[in-house]
């Protein structure tokens, strides 16, 4: 991860800020702070797909088995969306997968 060496809120913003590191994080500002550059930081550099992982069989317990992408059944088989920051997405269909709706 790149480190920021120079980072700036406008005045509105740093007020805002003051006010929820009050009551969200017992006026440490230092914590809002991180907070509010870990926030930033993921804005600015959204994490990019890295690729897919086919699951060959599935089996949801809540008996929902489309796709959020299209709502099409997914049969048999499904995609599981990887990103640069370790988070996943899915269970996305092979149309969905061409098409890289993740």
């Amino acid at each position: 991860m790149n480190k920021l060496r120079s980072f700036r809120f406008p005045e509105e913003k740093l007020k805002l800020l003051k006010e929820l590191a009050e009551r969200r994080h017992d006026n440490n500002k230092t914590q809002a702070l991180l907070e509010a550059i870990d926030r930033y930081y993921e804005e600015l550099n959204p994490p990019s797909l890295q690729g897919y992982i086919r699951i060959d069989q599935i089996h949801d317990l809540n008996g929902n088995e489309n796709c959020p992408g299209c709502n099409q059944s997914l049969g048999s088989g499904a995609w599981i969306a990887v990103y640069s920051n370790g988070t996943v997405k899915g269970m996305l269909c092979d149309d969905c997968v061409e098409a890289r709706r993740a």
